[in-house]
């Protein structure tokens, strides 16, 4: 069908308005973790032949852009599954093909690139896998998959426009290397003694010396444009609090996002997702 392609780049003629998610250097990619109920062999987690949804993969994508695409009117053709329309549709291929344009207008404006960035749309070949960063597109929508489904319960609270932020590259938030009180005021050799000799309840950052602690309690404060009581008790601070429990999680979905799509070498830290502000944006329309 050689007409699809011909939609497709009309499709991505169309300005885009400023969305909103998640992405990066493709040759950090280290290929996505396992879906729990195993789809097939590349990842996929709809069958191309419009198969039952077993994910939520495609509202990431679309929450921050639009649920219908602009420029594309097809009738009834939009409400086929996109796997019977589009070739070499992996991922998305049990969704409508309407729904599947809007994704892909979606990812044009939490990105801020046309879709040549993935696709081959000089050569009309929109199938063609030789571009890697289509492959790492899908990775990152196994990616946000996961972690909306994992961290978050299946609410979908991260999205393309999480991270991205209208970037192909979300922003480099730096490391603060400024200690906060009170580990200003404490003397070279209890800086120097292991975080859980001279704190209590330290349960996830156990091994690293004090110094080093200080800076990442510092750094969180910072990414998240909070004080430390935002989730510490104010005269207790070994006290477990449902901030604190929740801060704990959010370590760890850093770490297997790190594990399974960066090789264990990740870009993406607090402030990828917070950029200064308690609850990070889902849209550009939100205030995070």
């Amino acid at each position: 069908m050689r007409w699809t392609g011909l939609l497709l780049a009309v499709a991505c003629s169309h300005t885009q308005p400023p969305p909103a998610p998640l992405s990066v250097p493709s040759e950090n990619a280290a290929g996505p973790a396992n879906l729990p109920d195993g789809g097939p062999a590349d990842g996929g987690t709809f069958s191309s032949d419009a198969g039952v949804p077993r994910a939520d993969l495609i509202s990431p994508i679309t929450i921050p852009g639009r649920e219908t695409p602009v420029g594309l009117d097809w009738g009834e053709t939009g409400k086929r599954p996109a796997g019977t329309i589009f070739k070499n549709v992996k991922l998305l291929g049990a969704v409508s093909a309407d729904r599947f344009m809007a994704a892909m207008q979606s990812m044009q404006a939490s990105l801020g690139r046309k879709c040549v960035l993935c696709h081959l749309v000089e050569q009309k070949d929109f199938p063609s896998d030789a571009k890697k960063e289509k492959q790492r597109a899908r990775d990152m929508i196994l990616m946000t998959e996961e972690i909306n489904r994992r961290s978050f319960g299946g609410t979908i609270r991260v999205t393309c426009w999480t991270c991205h932020r209208g970037d192909e590259h979300p922003a480099d938030m730096g490391f603060s290397r400024d200690l906060p009180e009170p580990f200003t005021k404490m003397p070279p050799e209890q800086l120097a003694r292991k975080a859980e000799d001279v704190f209590k309840d330290v349960r996830i950052l156990r091994g690293m010396d004090v110094r080093n602690f200080g800076f990442i309690m510092g750094w969180f404060a910072r990414e998240m444009g909070a004080k430390c009581t935002h989730c510490h008790e104010e005269k207790d601070f070994a006290a477990d609090t449902p901030k604190k429990t929740r801060a704990r999680e959010m370590l760890d979905m850093t770490s297997y996002i790190a594990k399974g799509y960066y090789g264990n070498d990740s870009p993406v830290g607090c402030g990828t997702c917070h950029r200064g502000k308690p609850i990070p944006a889902r849209t550009a329309a939100e205030k995070s």
